[in-house]
């Protein structure tokens, strides 16, 4: 017990660099802090990006296919008129 102590004691008072050991240590905390940002993340900015493909779609779709058209007919006479689209375009 007394030799722990000390050890902790020396340890905690050991001014030399930073050995490989707790470097590797702050290494596997920084990955894991980057692990679980990218996992709350990522589920987040995929909701979101959901529903922004979401929002375009349906404004897109705001016209139901509808068109209008201007159509000229042979030996000078002309035309006007409106028609549906095909509907695809959503």
């Amino acid at each position: 017990m007394v030799n722990a102590l000390r050890f902790t004691s020396n340890f905690l008072r050991d001014c030399r660099g930073a050995s490989a050991a707790e470097y590797a240590l702050m290494l596997a905390v920084v990955g894991a802090v980057l692990a679980m940002s990218a996992f709350v993340l990522g589920d987040t900015i995929a909701a979101s990006m959901d529903n922004s493909a979401e929002v375009f779609h349906q404004a897109g779709c705001n016209n139901n296919g509808q068109g209008t058209g201007n159509g000229g007919g042979n030996g000078g006479g002309g035309g006007n008129g409106s028609g549906n689209g095909d509907g695809n375009s959503c």
